[in-house]
């Protein structure tokens, strides 16, 4: 195998979900022959180059709980899946609007499941690259409305939690979700509790 076919991407990879083709290498190689010998050397780098490649490579090694969501991009192949699925969004809007409002945190949970329901049409009616950022804002409205239907079942959620929640929604809304939907959980089954006792 020759140096040139060895730097040519393979394409036996492409479409395979979680590999990621990279278009270049961030290194130029040179050759340098010496007789037979045949040296590869790296071209140097300035200090600029070599902080932005350490910066580079710890946002790659980031835990999984800061990464975001990445679309596996298999929805909506059909006029007609689109069509279901922006019908199936539409009850989010009219229970939104059906909700009732006694004070500010049921105005907000209402609100915020007229979000879902605008928010997922949206994302369900777009295509090419806008899709990717309106699937992020679906998924981000779902955790938004876990925390104020949180928020308007228990006033006393303590402040730190509603703080992290804030901080974390628009970079792992998924995990908010989660942690805010076992809260309700938990909520529910200790009313359960009291009705029993």
């Amino acid at each position: 195998m020759t140096t040139q076919t060895a730097l040519k991407p393979s394409n036996f990879l492409e479409g395979v979900h979680g590999v990621h083709l990279a278009p270049h290498s961030p290194f130029m190689l040179e050759e340098m022959k010496h007789g037979d010998l045949l040296q590869s050397t790296c071209e140097s780098f300035s200090f600029g180059t070599r902080q932005r490649l350490t910066v580079q490579r710890a946002w790659q090694q980031r835990p999984p709980c800061l990464r975001p969501i990445h679309s596996c991009g298999s929805g909506d192949k059909t006029v007609v899946e689109t069509i279901a699925n922006v019908l199936t969004s539409l009850p989010f809007i009219a229970l939104g609007v059906q909700a009732p409002r006694k004070n500010l945190n049921c105005k907000l949970y209402a609100n915020s499941l007229i979000g879902v329901g605008i928010a997922s049409s949206l994302y369900h009616c777009s295509r090419g690259k806008l899709r990717k950022y309106l699937r992020w804002a679906d998924y981000t409205m779902i955790a938004t409305a876990t925390v104020c239907l949180t928020r308007a079942l228990r006033n006393e959620n303590p402040k730190l939690l509603m703080a992290a929640s804030a901080v974390f929604l628009p970079i792992q809304p998924l995990m908010v979700s989660a942690v805010h939907t076992g809260m309700m959980e938990v909520m529910h089954l200790h009313c359960m509790f009291e009705v029993i006792i």
